[in-house]
């Protein structure tokens, strides 16, 4: 599909559930803040900040890297959150066409995949948080390390759910 395909303007809003999905993402942001903010005092000056895919760490830094997990996510959540609160959906590309038919029930399902796709992402980020911090204290083994991981790849094969779901969509109106 090309970039500056005109699709039909039906306008249509968030609807609650993306809405409290939004607010949320925004309560999981600032409890990763908070938990950042409780433990940092008593942190080692090394912390570990980055795993292989063994879950093994292979990377360390300053125990003040720890603030870009929640800087991060909210700086994510934010604008990812105006792109669902804000957005018309007749501006995104499509995998399928997009009719006067079709529209009012593809541009929902866009707007909920980025609005649970960036609410996946806020507990992403505060899982590896937590992950971090259990690791720092023994807690953990690599197969947490491990899930933790297999979190990630699964947020990235969100949009393709999503886009399986708009190609069903548009069959069942041809």
């Amino acid at each position: 599909m090309s970039l500056f395909t005109k699709n039909p303007r039906v306008d249509i809003k968030a609807s609650h559930i993306d809405q409290k999905l939004h607010r949320a993402g925004w309560m999981v942001v600032a409890f990763n803040t908070v938990l950042v903010l409780a433990v940092y005092m008593d942190l080692p000056e090394t912390i570990p900040t980055h795993f292989n895919f063994q879950g093994e760490v292979d990377g360390y830094g300053h125990k003040s890297t720890l603030w870009v997990i929640p800087i991060l996510s909210a700086v994510l959540h934010l604008f990812m959150g105006l792109v669902v609160m804000k957005l018309k959906p007749w501006l995104m590309n499509y995998p399928v066409k997009v009719t006067e038919e079709n529209a009012p029930k593809l541009y929902p399902l866009a707007l909920r995949m980025l609005a649970v796709m960036n609410f996946c992402f806020v507990i992403g980020f505060l899982i590896t948080t937590g992950i971090i911090l259990l690791k720092l204290k023994g807690w953990v083994d690599t197969l947490e390390v491990k899930l933790l991981i297999a979190l990630w790849v699964f947020n990235g094969f969100l949009p393709l759910y999503y886009a399986y779901r708009m190609v069903v969509v548009a069959r069942k109106e041809v």
